[in-house]
């Protein structure tokens, strides 16, 4: 390949890896309205009481509605229309109570009737600190989201997808009166003519059991109607420029199968590729029939879900911007803050029954709001019927069952390798290091088999290439009598072009453990603070120092090394043109992009993959007997295939 050749391979290779920044940058900007609710959150906190209604108007102002006791007035799945006072009422003060045990601590609150903030005890904010030094890792309902298990009236009767569309539920939060006892904490309100009592038990690890009553506090019969239980919320990383911190994302169980609602579904891109220009963007999604089993919101490591007793009636999604951060907010978050977050609210669409006077109706869930891990989450759905709901893993459906196997396996390692933790080096670290040894074993006859072909090739290369090369410059112009020409060098030598598929085979085997590695390390909660000598987070880049803002990552480009030395090493295939060469010679450089940061347990695992290559490939000889001697095979006889 001459030198403009490169220069355009190179600018391909940037412009490919620069297109989603550029996209981002000089595309068109998706700048949904603010939120009328968020508005109204900061100012029910300010000086003004929260709504018990209909969710407010585009203008931010609620519009006061008069209950009727009249039952033909209703129709199924009709929006509640509670009553509200002529008049504002007073500032009612926000009421707060918790519960607790040694896993998780819930902080209540009466403005929305739900949970707060959720605190997980045994992982700490800080990686490599203890809980009791660092405090324990916050899940805060703040910035507009509504507290969880939330119970509120649905406001429209059908769901608004426009990107500007408002929640279909009432954002502001109603006021609850809140009861506390040593065992539970009680939520009480009123929508109209119906009468909703919460009570929240403690229940085993990261567990929290509510009972949601419904009754007719009226004298007449009431048509059914629709509520929204509020489930979760899934909110993007603060610091994008983490690859695997971009695990997030919402998911619903259907009893067959789940369902996972992400930034794709929101954006709407066309052929639902990320980088396209243009799209539809939605922001309200609504399905189910009756059959939610399940319903949860989650991050990379962590997870918000609702199981209920009987399956609910259907799913809402709704995306929304955040509230600005706090100067304190800003400060405390240590990286590059964006302000103009997005947040993905979950609720579960609860279709109440219609009740005669003094009749009710009472809804049971359990709420997890605690670490995405695996057994515990198996453990979970078996307790509640089998309903998968370890599938909240998001392990995918491609390679989920590789990921499950080497997460198992890791897990069954790590009791057993902790004998270099004085050095630095996790047990984890070592499981990965183990493992990567492992399965190099297992492919060991296959790559061996497959290099020691190439080597053989590369010595029938030596003595070939000259004609292949005076082949294309002559036809160079006439493809079809260059490749006749071709084929006619390789029989003159023993060659079977074919055969060279052989030599990606290892690597095509190894694909699938690849992912599912990926896969696995971006959401195990186990390697959070787990060290490697200088990387303090297998879960994070090893990030040493920042020069002018930039991170200086050792293993990618560790990686990125061994995987140059390890292509050098490697014979080129006969058949092979200089463009592809090329491409083969600079690839390790995209992967370096690619990857630059990835978490460190993953490119930990690469490293010592290629390093494993590198050695097999010097361990592997070609003896120098008969069949490996390079002669040019007589016209009339049958060539001998490499």
């Amino acid at each position: 390949m001459d030198r403009t050749g490169k220069i355009i391979l190179v600018a391909s290779v940037l412009l490919l890896l620069g297109a989603p920044v550029l996209q981002q940058m000089l595309g068109p900007k998706r700048e949904p309205m603010p939120d009328p609710a968020l508005e109204q959150n900061a100012t029910t906190e300010t000086n003004t009481p929260p709504v018990i209604g209909p969710a407010p108007e585009e203008n931010g102002t609620a519009t006061p509605e008069t209950a009727t006791n009249n039952p033909t007035a209703s129709t199924n799945a009709a929006p509640v229309t509670p009553s509200s006072p002529a008049v504002p009422e007073p500032v009612v003060k926000e009421t707060t109570a918790t519960l607790e045990n040694e896993f998780v601590k819930f902080t209540f609150t009466s403005r929305g009737g739900g949970v707060k903030k959720v605190e997980l005890k045994q992982f700490p904010k800080e990686i490599g600190e203890e809980v009791a030094n660092a405090g324990p890792v916050e899940m805060n309902l703040d910035r507009g989201r509504l507290p969880l298990m939330a119970f509120e009236p649905r406001t429209a009767s059908t769901v608004d997808t426009n990107p500007t569309a408002d929640r279909p539920y009432p954002a502001a939060g109603s006021v609850y009166d809140l009861t506390h006892t040593h065992s539970n904490v009680v939520m009480t309100a009123t929508f109209g003519d119906w009468n909703v009592r919460k009570v929240f038990t403690m229940a085993a690890d990261y567990q929290l059991q509510t009972q949601v009553t419904v009754s007719n506090s009226s004298t007449n019969s009431l048509s059914e109607a629709d509520f929204y239980l509020l489930t979760g919320t899934a909110i993007e990383p603060l610091n994008t420029s983490q690859m695997m911190g971009l695990n997030f994302g919402t998911m619903w169980f259907d009893g067959d199968e789940e369902t996972k609602v992400d930034q794709g579904w929101f954006d709407n891109k066309p052929l639902g590729c990320m980088c396209m220009p243009g799209g539809d963007p939605r922001n309200n999604y609504e399905a189910g029939q009756g059959n939610v089993e399940w319903l949860g919101a989650y991050s990379r490591f962590f997870l918000q879900a609702v199981i209920p007793t009987e399956p609910g009636s259907a799913v809402s999604v709704h995306e929304f911007r955040l509230n600005p951060l706090s100067d304190t907010e800003a400060v405390a978050a240590g990286k590059k803050v964006k302000n103009n977050q997005m947040a993905w609210e979950t609720a579960m669409s609860i279709k109440v029954p219609s009740l005669a006077p003094g009749t009710e109706k009472t809804f049971s869930y359990t709420l997890y709001t605690g670490p995405r891990e695996y057994d515990r989450l198996k453990a979970i759905g078996a307790a509640n019927g089998g309903n998968q709901f370890h599938l909240l893993m998001d392990f995918g459906k491609w390679f989920g069952w590789v990921a499950e196997g080497l997460l198992r396996l890791m897990k069954w390692m790590e009791p057993h390798l902790g004998f270099l933790k004085s050095l630095k080096i996790s047990s984890w670290a070592l499981s990965i290091i183990v493992i990567t040894l492992v399965i190099k074993l297992i492919f060991w006859p296959i790559t061996a088999k497959s290099t020691r072909a190439m080597k053989k090739m590369a010595q029938v290369n030596a003595k070939m290439m000259p004609e292949i090369t005076k082949i294309r410059e002559k036809y160079k112009n006439d493809y079809q009598k260059m490749n006749m020409k071709m084929m006619e060098t390789y029989q003159k030598y023993g060659v079977n072009p074919l055969s060279q598929i052989g030599g990606c085979l290892p690597m095509v085997i190894q694909i699938p453990v690849f992912f599912g590695f990926f896969t696995m390390l971006r959401s195990a909660v186990e390697l959070r603070g787990s060290e490697f000598l200088w990387a303090a987070d297998l879960s994070a880049p090893d990030t040493i120092a920042e020069i002018a803002g930039f991170p200086i990552n050792i293993l990618p480009l560790l990686m990125t090394g061994t995987m140059f030395l390890q292509m050098k090493l490697q014979p080129a295939a006969p058949n092979m043109d200089p463009t592809q060469q090329a491409i083969m010679k600079y690839m390790p450089l995209m992967f370096v992009f690619f990857f630059y940061s990835a978490s460190s347990g993953l490119c930990l695992y690469w490293t010592v993959q290629n390093v494993l290559s590198i050695i097999q490939t010097k361990m592997t000889k070609v003896d120098p007997d008969e069949d490996n001697k390079v002669e040019v095979i007589p016209p009339g006889k049958k060539p001998k295939t490499t």
